[in-house]
C-alpha cells in the first residue's frame, strides 16, 4: 500500500483517483524537490554537492514503450524502491530539472504503487502552464490528468 511521505506525494495519489486534484499536483510538482539518478557522477554515499556551472552530468534512463525516461523520485526512500544498490542522485526543484533537460521524458516513480509517466509533451504543457487550460477547459474539449500507477 502506497503510503504518501510528503505533500508532492499525497496531491500525486488524489490526482491519479480525481481529475479535479491534477491542477493541485502540477502546481506543487513544479515547486517541489524531485531526485534522478546520476550513475556517474563524483559524490560519496550519503553526500551532496552542489553541481558546477556548466557542468555535465549523465543521467540514466530507462526504456519504455520505445521511449527514453529519466527515472525520477518524489522522495529519497521511493529511490530505495526502485534500485537495490546505492547510486548517486541529483536533488532538484522539478522546475530546474525539466529546464535542465529539455524535451526529455520523465517517470515519477517506476515501479511505484503511484506512479506518473511524464513525456515531454505533458512537461512542456506544465512548464507553460498550459496544462491547467487543458484540464480547466470546458465539457467536450480534451482533458488530461495523471494517470493511475
Amino acid at each position: 500500500m502506497f503510503e504518501p511521505q510528503n505533500k508532492l506525494e499525497t496531491l500525486m495519489q488524489a490526482a491519479a483517483q480525481d481529475p479535479g486534484a491534477a491542477p493541485a499536483f502540477y502546481q506543487a510538482l513544479m515547486k517541489s524537490e524531485i531526485y534522478i539518478l546520476v550513475p556517474e557522477a563524483p559524490v560519496a554515499p550519503g553526500e551532496s554537492r552542489a553541481l558546477q556551472p556548466q557542468e555535465t552530468i549523465n543521467v540514466a534512463t530507462v526504456d519504455f514503450q520505445g521511449l527514453r525516461w529519466h527515472p525520477a523520485f518524489t522522495s529519497k526512500s521511493r529511490i530505495s524502491d526502485y534500485v537495490k544498490e546505492p547510486e548517486s542522485c541529483l536533488g532538484a526543484v522539478a522546475a530546474d530539472l525539466f529546464a535542465m533537460l529539455p524535451g526529455s521524458n520523465f517517470w515519477l516513480n517506476p515501479s511505484s504503487e503511484c506512479q506518473k509517466p511524464l513525456p515531454a509533451s505533458e512537461i512542456e504543457l506544465i512548464t507553460s502552464a498550459k496544462i491547467l487550460e487543458t484540464i480547466g477547459a470546458p465539457a467536450g474539449r480534451q482533458r488530461r490528468a495523471p494517470r493511475k500507477g
